[in-house]
């Protein structure tokens, strides 16, 4: 599988560092943690791996146990584990973060309920046709109904299904063929066949939902740790946001492809509204340690936030001047076009400023200002997690 390591490894690291009381133990685990860090490394990543990595785990490890510290002990042996690549990150997550763990859960919850309520469809048609059978008969018949799912298969076109032999297809008389497996995954042109495949069948919404619920939930999850990460960049950022324009409210129906619509700016998030008009989202980093800054006795904008604001607004001039070739060449109307700056987090601004201030300075800015707005990524993260919240109550 490879050596393996990363920001997840780190923070676990930090974590249990926290929890060791031995000067040994801490010795050890400091020593990895430095060896992930190091930036003199030649690989040229930013998180180093290999076996040395290993190595100091597993005498962190064993320190750890000598001392008698078995849950420290056996936490650092799965982080060994990991960075030898011997377990997935998905499980040491599932382990050690206490939301992933509860995501994970929950998803498992709702699949097993999708599942006994089917069976109980199932159960209610077979009684349908066979009203003289006994519990024994009901039971017999679901069980040989579930065998059949062990045959199931990519089958002979593209579609997939079940496969059984001509004499035991009664057995499957009650179970509506599903077909779910596809040959290339990130192929889309199956998506309409696909989707009325499974859109009459009991329990596909709740799935559906539960899928896209938990992947909007992992991806918020993993924003929020890159942006309150101090090290964390304006690409660091991007990769996250990337492909997830639901997180900027209902009013996008998708990110564009194509960041460059002219010849002298690059967009970092170019979003399509429901209409065709296009927003513009600049990022910046979350650390900005002078967001604000106190004028008399009013709490203000910093000089960094004039700079991003004035950024964006020569982005969408420069759309304005280009709306007939953009229009053409890419069917984008650039007229109505809006942009959001997303700039620094309370988490890294002096405390002397609260963050209901720097929300206050914020919007008396943007009061001001005209086809931008200024946003944190606090804000932003806390809407994605209120649309989440309407979500779940709704279903």
């Amino acid at each position: 599988m490879g050596y393996r390591t990363g920001f997840t490894l780190l923070k676990l690291l930090q974590e249990t560092r926290e929890l060791a009381s031995t000067a040994e133990v801490r010795d050890h685990i400091d020593k990895a943690i430095n060896f992930i860090t190091d930036e003199t490394g030649s690989s040229g990543r930013r998180y180093q791996r290999g076996k040395h990595l290993v190595n100091h785990l597993l005498n962190a490890s064993r320190a750890a146990s000598s001392r008698e510290h078995g849950n420290i002990s056996g936490r650092l042996t799965d982080f060994a584990e990991y960075a030898a690549g011997e377990i997935p990150l998905a499980l040491l997550e599932t382990r050690y973060v206490p939301e992933r763990r509860q995501s994970e859960e929950k998803f498992t919850r709702m699949l097993l309920e999708v599942g006994l309520r089917r069976s109980s469809e199932l159960l209610t048609e077979f009684l349908k046709d066979q009203p003289d059978a006994s519990a024994r008969d009901a039971q017999q018949w679901l069980s040989k109904v579930a065998n059949m799912m062990e045959r199931w298969s990519v089958g002979e076109d593209s579609h997939g299904g079940v496969k059984i032999r001509w004499q035991e297809r009664h057995y499957l008389t009650w179970f509506r063929r599903v077909q779910l497996v596809l040959n290339e995954p990130e192929d889309q042109s199956n998506f309409l066949d696909l989707a009325e495949e499974i859109a009459d069948i009991p329990g596909a919404e709740l799935i559906a939902t539960a899928v896209q619920r938990r992947r909007r939930r992992a991806a918020l999850d993993q924003l929020r740790t890159v942006v309150e990460d101090p090290e964390a960049s304006e690409s660091d950022i991007h990769k996250e946001l990337q492909q997830q324009s639901w997180i900027f409210g209902g009013r996008y129906v998708k990110e564009l492809s194509r960041r460059r619509l002219t010849t002298v700016d690059e967009i970092d998030i170019p979003l399509l509204r429901g209409d065709g008009s296009l927003h513009v989202v600049e990022l910046k980093r979350a650390k900005v340690p002078h967001l604000v800054e106190r004028i008399r006795s009013h709490c203000a904008v910093g000089a960094d936030v004039h700079r991003a604001v004035s950024q964006a607004a020569n982005y969408l001039r420069s759309l304005d001047e280009h709306r007939p070739a953009i229009l053409t060449d890419h069917g984008i109307e650039c007229r109505r076009t809006f942009a959001t700056v997303l700039i620094g987090h309370p988490k890294f601004v002096n405390p002397e400023y609260r963050a209901d201030e720097i929300a206050d300075a914020l919007r008396t800015y943007n009061a001001a200002l005209n086809r931008v707005e200024v946003i944190t990524y606090q804000e932003l993260i806390d809407a994605a997690e209120r649309t989440l919240a309407l979500d779940e109550d709704v279903t």
